[in-house]
């Protein structure tokens, strides 16, 4: 008995151990970091060229349709399998609606965007998301997130190229000049619906948070909102998952 007992202490022993050098193999499937982007698996599967780096292919159109600068920042990428990849600098272009990083001498942009839970960089979080816009087909793009949560508040940035007349000139060389026209939107998105336009006035907001009207109302009265500025809206969001949180408890 005294030997069956010494015998099953060794084999407890023997599994700890086992599950201590275990462990540490099974933390790299789950939460793996990643660090740049040469031979970086979890972006080299999905990625295309965009451009070289040091070429302009918007020649000489006044603007430009980047996002915080033309210059990348560094950021992390948030991948949907919970890895993540850090030190990537990046940079939104809001005229093809693709956000590029550089890997090499090259500019990449993502083949597959669904792929990626979000992305952060210029102190701002960016997700890939099914939207319905104001005008037009429903679509996908890339957008700022304003507020969190259930009910997320997201910001658009897009861009087209514009043609002005001027007026005929001996010096001008031309009369006309091309330019990037930025158009900007906020989009309201509950849990994994498509997220929808929305025009920041109080009857819009409370039209598309209808299901917690009286309490909102209540709470724009008491504390004064206009609604008018990002900051406002940005409370109301909050205000409203505080509602959804308490209502699922």
């Amino acid at each position: 008995m005294k030997h069956f007992r010494n015998m099953k202490k060794i084999l407890l022993i023997h599994i700890f151990w086992i599950g201590i050098l275990i462990l540490p193999s099974c933390q790299t499937l789950v939460g793996q970091i990643y660090s740049g982007t040469g031979n970086n698996p979890k972006l080299t599967q999905y990625m295309r060229r965009s451009m070289i780096e040091g070429t302009n292919p918007y020649g000489d159109i006044e603007g430009e349709p980047y996002y915080p600068g033309k210059e990348f920042t560094s950021g992390t990428i948030y991948h949907r399998d919970s890895t993540k990849t850090i030190n990537v600098p990046m940079r939104l272009n809001h005229y093809i609606d693709q956000i590029e990083f550089k890997h090499g001498k090259n500019i990449m942009m993502f083949v597959k965007p669904d792929e990626i839970d979000h992305i952060e960089f210029g102190h701002q979080t960016f997700i890939y998301s099914e939207f319905v816009p104001s005008i037009g087909k429903p679509d996908v793009g890339f957008f700022e997130v304003m507020a969190r949560g259930y009910c997320k508040l997201l910001y658009r940035r897009s861009s087209e190229i514009k043609r002005e007349n001027l007026p005929v000139s001996d010096f001008s060389g031309g009369n006309y000049r091309d330019y990037f026209k930025i158009t900007e939107e906020y989009y309201i998105k509950k849990g994994d619906e498509p997220a929808q336009f929305i025009r920041k006035s109080k009857r819009k907001i409370l039209k598309a948070l209808s299901d917690y009207t009286n309490e909102l109302e209540d709470y724009i009265n008491n504390n004064n909102l206009t609604l008018k500025s990002d900051d406002e809206v940005i409370d109301l969001i909050y205000h409203y998952n505080a509602l959804k949180a308490k209502e699922e408890k």
